[in-house]
């Protein structure tokens, strides 16, 4: 019965996610012959719609069967479990359609190494949650210092290593490196590493606390090596940052952290105790934004300025957004990188199409399964919580009848 149960939450979370991608992108797949900006623009809130249903959908499913088989609940987790892997997998053809070159082995590859790193770091968060304690003392500290540890380990170096263990990153070809030591020449900075890495998406990645570089095999292949060079310069500018910044980066990935003290805070404070975990974790949010944000502005002037020729490297900026279809302009202005098109004119070329509009944030296929939950939610307070009063025996006093809970 719990193999059976099992495959029904996969499968229908499966299929509900394949039809929810299916319809949302329909307006997309019409814009075939429209400009690269109105296609990302259509697409954005299908992607960002099938990231939310993954784990929406494994909540639908839990309170439909909580709503229509009460007395079934006892292996929910396993359930859940089981419809989070079919969520996932019915992201499949949404993924592949979007790059045709991203096959099944490579997005299988992809899933582990980036769902491994999500649920490494919310692993910890919510193990911090669970083991800390109601009253201060030295187990708090203990669960807050186990906490800061594995947190720090994890920027200092661990995510690098678990990508090399399930083999996403390897080291760099002998051309990229060329290519990297000579940006770093002329930005004065050394690299510890750099590294190649697999998956659909054109990208580098900078990860100043260890001082290493990483691009991924799709940028490779699309952009020259001006162009690798330019992105180069704007990684390699993060190496350069001072400790005072990196100190702040550090500060700033701690947003969870306030998090794991709810408990102690409720205990102590009531339930207002909450507003303070919350207030500090809004702080940092905005403290990190701002001070990313900054960061990226700043490594863009200097890519800019070191670029070898007029405009490479706002056009290495473009190839990449369209390549991996991302707006133009993003849905907000609080995102950690400026619009592209504000990137680009600051980089001293003004794109020869106009300003696009900004994406929708959802698309119009998650309101069915917001209004589900929300149904479905309901009728699981009503059922649990908002019992009515059983019926008043004869023997029973007016009084215990009104009383009756």
């Amino acid at each position: 019965m719990l193999i059976l149960s099992m495959l029904l939450h996969f499968l229908v979370a499966c299929l509900l996610m394949l039809l929810v991608n299916w319809a949302g992108a329909r307006r997309w797949r019409r814009a075939a012959t429209a400009h690269w900006t109105e296609r990302a623009r259509l697409l954005w809130p299908v992607r960002l719609t099938a990231a939310y249903n993954v784990f929406l959908l494994p909540v639908l499913l839990f309170l439909a069967h909580a709503a229509f088989f009460p007395d079934a609940r006892e292996h929910w987790l396993l359930d859940g479990v089981a419809a989070l892997l079919g969520a996932m997998l019915g992201c499949f053809p949404l993924d592949h359609e979007i790059f045709p070159q991203l096959d099944f082995r490579q997005w299988r590859h992809q899933v582990v190494a980036g769902w491994g790193i999500r649920f490494g770091i919310w692993g910890l968060f919510i193990a911090g949650v669970f083991l800390m304690p109601e009253v201060p003392g030295w187990r708090m500290a203990g669960v807050a210092a186990g906490y800061l540890l594995l947190h720090l380990a994890i920027q200092w170096g661990l995510l690098l290593r678990y990508l090399q263990w399930v083999r996403y990153i390897r080291p760099a070809a002998a051309r990229l490196r060329q290519l990297v030591a000579t940006a770093a020449a002329e930005m004065q900075v050394t690299p510890r590493a750099v590294w190649q890495m697999a998956g659909p998406h054109a990208q580098a990645i900078a990860f100043p606390p260890t001082r290493e570089l990483v691009f991924t095999d799709r940028l490779l292949e699309i952009c020259t090596e001006a162009e690798v060079t330019g992105i180069a310069c704007h990684e390699l500018a993060h190496l350069t940052e001072s400790r005072a910044v990196l100190a702040g980066r550090l500060l700033g990935s701690l947003t969870l952290f306030p998090l794991i003290f709810l408990r102690p805070c409720m205990n102590q404070f009531g339930f207002q105790g909450m507003l303070l975990p919350y207030a500090v974790m809004f702080v940092l949010l905005i403290f990190t934004r701002k001070l990313s944000r900054r960061m990226e502005k700043r490594a863009d002037q200097l890519a800019a300025a070191r670029q070898a020729q007029e405009g490479v490297y706002a056009c290495a900026l473009e190839k990449l957004y369209r390549e991996n279809q991302v707006p133009a302009v993003t849905t907000s202005n609080r995102q950690t990188h400026p619009h592209l098109y504000d990137r680009m004119v600051a980089a001293g070329v003004t794109p020869d199409y106009p300003r696009p509009a900004k994406p929708g944030y959802i698309s119009f296929a998650m309101w069915p399964v917001l209004v589900a939950i929300i149904v479905l939610f309901v009728m699981h307070l009503n059922r649990d919580d908002f019992q009515p009063n059983p019926p008043a025996t004869d023997s029973e006093p007016v009084s215990a009848q009104v009383l009756t809970p």
